[in-house]
């Protein structure tokens, strides 16, 4: 038996952990798909001009290039290989490199590291939560989330100078 069938293994035998992982999954990007445009909106009522566009403009940028080089890789999802079996299935093919939500993420957290430093720190770690929970769940290959964490972290540093 292969690792990931290892750990499938254990997540099946285990209901509760595994509905933790589904919802993880779902959860996770969900709080940075509504995280960000508060950051926008709380920037604009502030009429920070400044960082409003550069929050806007970086993540932005950084989903673009994800995107780009994705549809240039079309690199396969872990399902899509023969014989593997993932814990939650998706329908998707291809473009799993590298990993979008984990470029917004890293990128995200970063833009709000530079306005709210502790809160970028704890959006750091619920980045780190979704790159575990996808390689889990079998949606994305270590490399993938690895990649997109990486490009999004590069894009935080250029653009808003955080670490």
């Amino acid at each position: 038996m292969s690792r990931y069938g290892e750990i499938a293994a254990w997540f099946r035998a285990r209901p509760r952990a595994f509905r933790l992982l589904a919802r993880l999954n779902r959860v996770l990007p969900l709080l940075f798909y509504y995280l960000y445009p508060l950051l926008l909106l709380q920037l604009a009522v502030r009429q920070d001009g400044g960082r409003f566009w550069r929050v806007l403009a970086v993540p932005a940028a950084a989903f673009l290039a994800c995107t780009a080089i994705r549809h240039a890789f079309h690199a396969k999802r872990p399902y899509e290989t023969p014989g593997f079996e993932p814990l939650i299935r998706r329908e998707k093919t291809g473009d799993s490199f590298p990993s979008r939500h984990m470029t917004c993420a890293a990128v995200i957290a970063s833009a709000y590291g530079s306005v709210y430093p502790a809160a970028g720190a704890v959006l750091a770690v619920a980045a780190l939560g979704i790159a575990v929970a996808r390689v889990l769940a079998g949606i994305h290959f270590p490399r993938d989330v690895i990649a997109g964490g990486a490009l999004g972290l590069a894009f935080g540093i250029v653009g808003f100078g955080v670490l």
